[in-house]
């Protein structure tokens, strides 16, 4: 078993970034931001990876995630001068201040720093004493940045409980790093729910279903209007019941997999069974029905390659193959 806090630890300083820009990232894409960017190099301002909650971005609401992956926890003296270089060039107006700011640090933050996070008013007192000791000719290279009255004023009116810690045992435990383990260390996303189909006929699956309704009527050597006139077909309407069960048991295995894998995972998947179905798709075959059953035997035959084979039950694969017609990729019939 993957030990994912050792391997978060083996990261370099560019690696964390980029983990923890996907992390948030993963968290945007469930609306918990606009917008995920990251600054890199001496030019960052304090910032590494930063949440915007609005398209006014630095002029708004955002997050900051500062990422420390050094040998041993944060020390006071380096997240003091981390807080002031971000708070000065707010002062400075480049940025309104954070809304939160986080220090991500897999070896956590020493029991000083961590003690003064758990008491803002203490942090802020702290930041402003020592200013001199950590800050005033840290910030920026050979600039001496004195503590005057307008500087002192900015820092005093932020609020300090914005500031926090993040080890790695949080990261690990947050909802949203699951496809961050998957594309960093190619976690096993775990199996996905079995779907199910709906009574009603959804819009979104509106051809395929018009495809298989003409395919019944061409065998039946008549024109029926609607899936609704063969539902109590002995024969028709079970073989629609199965198709659409199958049509959802794939689309839940697509949801879960967009949210808890990598974009290319569920590609890789998918391309797999087009490939693997669409020359018996092609034919020849004696009408559409006989079409649709050679490629439901063919998709519960191909062994797909990837992250996500394992998960890949039948009916999924076969459903895959309904998307496809719903998207007209391969249709059913001519």
């Amino acid at each position: 078993m993957i030990r994912y806090d050792r391997e978060i630890l083996k990261l370099g300083s560019d690696e964390l970034e980029l983990f923890v820009y996907d992390w948030v990232d993963a968290k945007a894409k469930l609306g918990g931001y606009h917008e995920v960017e990251r600054f890199s190099g001496p030019g960052d301002r304090g910032r590494d990876v930063v949440g915007f909650y609005a398209p006014n971005r630095h002029e708004g609401l955002w997050d900051n995630y500062q990422c420390k992956q050094y040998a041993g926890p944060v020390d006071l003296g380096k997240g003091l001068l981390e807080l002031s270089k971000l708070l000065y060039y707010a002062y400075l107006g480049e940025f309104t201040p954070p809304r939160r700011y986080m220090f991500v640090a897999p070896r956590g933050v020493t029991r000083p720093l961590q003690l003064l996070i758990n008491k803002p008013s203490e942090l802020q007192k702290t930041l402003l004493n020592r200013w001199d000791i950590h800050c005033r000719t840290s910030i920026a290279e050979d600039v001496d940045i004195p503590l005057n009255t307008a500087l002192k004023a900015f820092i005093e009116a932020y609020d300090f409980s914005n500031v926090s810690s993040v080890s790695v045992e949080k990261m690990l435990a947050d909802a949203c790093i699951k496809p961050v383990l998957v594309k960093h260390f190619g976690a096993d996303p775990g199996p996905a729910p079995k779907g199910t189909a709906p009574t009603e006929v959804l819009a979104a699956e509106a051809l395929y279903i018009r495809q298989l309704v003409d395919a019944y009527g061409e065998c039946d050597g008549c024109a029926y209007p609607g899936h609704e006139a063969v539902s109590n077909h002995p024969k028709h309407g079970v073989h629609l019941k199965r198709q659409r069960e199958r049509f959802f048991d794939a689309d839940a295995f697509q949801r879960f997999y967009r949210d808890n894998s990598t974009p290319e995972s569920l590609e890789q998947l998918e391309e797999d069974i087009f490939h693997g179905v669409v020359e018996v798709h092609a034919g020849p075959h004696s009408n559409t029905l006989a079409q649709v059953s050679a490629v439901m035997t063919q998709a519960a035959n191909v062994k797909p390659s990837g992250l996500l084979a394992p998960h890949a039950r039948i009916p999924v694969k076969q459903g895959i193959c309904h998307h496809f017609a719903n998207a007209e990729r391969l249709k059913w019939g001519k």
